[in-house]
């Protein structure tokens, strides 16, 4: 090999050097040319001896001549880089070939460059250094996509422990796992669709799918104020629609404007007869018969967490129900994910699965396989949701019965009424009526109870629905405003009123706590407490509140006021007819 400019040095440099040539005389050359820049250099004189060095101990850079005995440089450098793997180890080929196919050879075995024979110093030492920049440049891009995998993975597995607590916190609480069959897919690794169920004071059962908007942390965030309320509520025995203003009041002050959940709210009777659903933005729900008859239950509101007071004629709706029968609940996901074709799954398919004369579970797995064949090997692009709920009254009694609601002279009762409902049903009386069920008789303490129970009631009404004041009440002439203005909002009643009665007996003492609620915006307890106990000399209009305080063992008010919670308690046994 034959150098020319030989005076002209290399710049200087570092790292290692392998110089490949079976001629001694051009790796002397070569060694003597690169040790003088500064660089560490090791030689091997043929491609098989390369590719070992290579395998063993990777340089920073190859020198390879091309005609060499046995393995020539082109399938050495082929070899040298199936080896490096994503490692970037720069290949100059040395050669006296010219000729426009060994270039194209050399660059499918996957050189980095070319440098002609006899050797020009200058343009070794250009190639050297751009070889040098370039490798500088792949090693940082490696080493920067290295700590970007490190750090998905952390972030993966953070996201995945988060999913998993997350998922424990609001699924835990579920019950009636029997009575459900769920098919899910996530979008992401956290999911916006939730399903949640629990039982009624009554033994009846309760479920909520909701659907977030989008998907991924930011849709499941929602989820889990969705779930505390639910069971909550559920369990304190609030009504359907008590419970469906309460969640879109959570989500409405806790969400940000572009975001809601679509919703359906499905309570089965304890005697599995009939169920009560809400459905808020979410596909029909679909009752399907044994017959593979389908039953649609339409979306009647808007979503929850838009508006901030859903409109009060969009309560609840109860539907009979027979035992044969089995209610499918999805969410969009289901219907708008698109196949390979670009088409949605859409509502034929889907009532293609469910009209056949089979099993919940067959209904449920064929839906699913439908899912799976019509997404093929990819992701879905939202969250899906499908579940599947038996009507079986035999199903509802045993799971009902699993937290028995009424064992040991616990019971439980609520209602609630909206709207113009108000003026027609007196709920006072229909708890006074209750309460009389459950001790017949007419004792001191029965017309205690009724006396607290309308007090609160009437409470809730005036001053929580009808937002008056009894301070008007001071004068004449605001008595006759107060009175007034009571009247026009009989008129156009809005708002609504739910109670909750539960008694208990421990050992001699019998214990009613009752609870009423309203949709008023609430008032300073505070000061109201603080009057009752004595502890202001601030007046208190009115006797109600002052004559509950005196009846109770305890009364408080909750939230910002528009929930009071009063036990009365007592010592007196019970007869055998009231146990």
């Amino acid at each position: 090999m034959n150098a020319s400019s030989e005076s002209v040095p290399l710049a200087s440099g570092e790292g290692r050097v392998l110089i490949v040539d079976d001629d001694k005389h051009n790796r002397r050359l070569l060694k003597m040319m690169l040790t003088g820049a500064g660089y560490d250099t090791e030689e091997a004189t043929d491609g098989h001896q390369a590719v070992e060095q290579a395998r063993n101990a990777p340089p920073d850079l190859i020198l390879m001549d091309v005609m060499m005995p046995g393995l020539d440089g082109f399938e050495s450098t082929r070899q040298i880089k199936h080896e490096c793997g994503d490692r970037f180890i720069p290949v100059i080929i040395l050669t006296a070939l010219d000729d426009e196919d060994s270039l194209l050879q050399g660059i499918r075995a996957g050189a980095d460059d070319f440098l002609n024979k006899p050797l020009n110093l200058s343009v070794l030492r250009a190639k050297i250094h751009a070889m040098e920049r370039l490798r500088d440049l792949h090693h940082g891009l490696r080493e920067r996509n290295e700590a970007l995998a490190r750090a998905r993975a952390r972030q993966a597995w953070e996201e995945e422990t988060a999913e998993s607590v997350l998922s424990r916190a609001i699924t835990g609480r579920n019950v009636g796992a029997q009575r459900l069959r769920v098919c899910q897919w996530s979008a992401a690794t956290f999911s916006g669709d939730v399903v949640l169920s629990d039982f009624t004071p009554d033994g009846g059962l309760r479920v909520l799918v909701g659907d977030f908007t989008g998907h991924g942390l930011a849709a499941a965030i929602g989820t889990y104020p969705v779930s505390e309320t639910f069971h909550t509520l559920t369990r304190e025995g609030v009504g359907d629609t008590e419970l469906v203003f309460e969640l879109n009041h959570v989500l409405h002050g806790f969400l940000p404007p572009s975001m809601f959940m679509g919703a359906v709210l499905v309570t089965f009777e304890p005697d599995g007869q009939s169920l009560t659903a809400w459905n808020g933005g979410l596909p029909d729900a679909l009752l399907c018969g044994g017959d593979g008859r389908l039953r649609s239950l339409p979306s009647q509101a808007m979503p929850l967490g838009i508006l901030p007071r859903l409109e009060l004629d969009s309560g609840p709706r109860r539907y009979a129900v027979a035992a044969d029968e089995t209610l499918l609940i999805v969410t969009d996901g289901v219907l708008e994910e698109e196949g390979a074709a670009g088409e949605p799954f859409g509502e034929a398919r889907l009532h293609g699965c469910l009209c056949h004369p089979e099993r919940p579970p067959e209904r449920i797995d064929r839906l699913g396989n439908a899912l799976s064949r019509h997404m093929g090997d990819a992701s879905p692009a939202d969250d899906i949701t499908a579940v599947a709920i038996t009507c079986d009254p035999e199903v509802v009694l045993e799971t009902g019965l699993a937290v028995p609601p009424d064992t040991t002279g616990n019971r439980r009762w609520s209602m609630e009424a909206a709207g113009a409902e108000l003026a027609r049903v007196d709920v006072a009386e229909e708890a006074r009526q209750q309460l009389r069920r459950w001790f017949p008789g007419s004792g001191e303490h029965l017309q205690a109870l009724q006396t607290v129970i309308a007090e609160l009631c009437n409470n809730a009404f005036e001053h929580g629905v009808l937002g008056l004041s009894s301070e008007m009440k001071a004068t004449a002439e605001g008595f006759a405003e107060y009175y007034r203005l009571r009247q026009e909002g009989l008129e156009r009643l809005e708002g609504r009123i739910g109670i909750s009665l539960r008694y208990r007996r421990t050992d001699d003492w019998h214990c009613v706590r009752i609870r009423v609620r309203d949709s008023g915006a609430g008032f300073d307890h505070q000061r109201v407490r603080r009057a009752l106990e004595g502890e202001s000399d601030e007046r208190l209009w009115g006797r109600g509140l002052t004559l509950v305080h005196r009846l109770c063992r305890q009364m408080r008010h909750l939230g910002s006021g528009n929930l009071v919670e009063a036990e009365y308690a007592w010592m007196e046994p019970l007869s055998e007819e009231q146990t």
